[in-house]
């Protein structure tokens, strides 16, 4: 289940990139980089605390990169707000799972809030944050979709709240 839902997210990294959505150079740079974010999750280690950590970095860089010409805003802003919400979550929310070989960690390290609650522990921030990262980010993929009620929405808007929502999913596993 977690190598079918990391295939969904690299999947959606890679769809603006085939669809022809990456008008700028900073904008298929920035995909490009998320495909090859979501491609290391197979890769046995590919989930190593040092691998997400120059990841998440790398990806804040772009996110800033993407922003710094604004020719077409709400490309560049919703691509770096999936960059930043990936980042986050490479950053700041261990991962739950051994990504690469689908096996859960034995080691403790991080336990699910419901479990968190049932035993009496205090609530980490890795316990809630990958969650709030992945509900913020849900919040400004499909913003666009029922924002614009009077006016039928672009071919665009779909393939970019598309490409959102598959890399959301293909994120689960990292943030859960």
């Amino acid at each position: 289940m977690i190598q079918t839902l990391m295939f969904v997210g690299l999947v959606g990294a890679a769809l603006p990139l085939f669809w022809g959505q990456c008008r700028t150079l900073e904008v298929w740079v920035a995909h490009l980089a998320m495909v090859v974010v979501m491609a290391t999750m197979f890769i046995p280690g590919g989930s190593a605390a040092w691998v997400s950590v120059v990841a998440g970095c790398v990806l804040l860089a772009l996110a800033m990169w993407v922003t710094s010409d604004i020719a077409d805003r709400w490309t560049a802003l919703s691509c770096a707000a999936d960059l930043t919400a990936m980042a986050l979550i490479l950053l700041f929310v261990s991962p739950a799972m051994a990504c690469s070989d689908a096996v859960p960690r034995q080691d403790g390290y991080q336990e699910s809030l419901h479990a968190h609650h049932l035993a009496g522990k205090a609530t980490t921030i890795t316990s809630w944050f990958g969650p709030l990262v992945l509900m913020c980010w849900a919040g400004i993929v499909l913003y666009p979709l029922f924002a614009r009620r009077r006016e039928p929405t672009g071919r665009h808007a779909k393939i970019t709240a598309a490409s959102g929502i598959l890399m959301l999913t293909g994120m689960v596993p990292m943030a859960a």
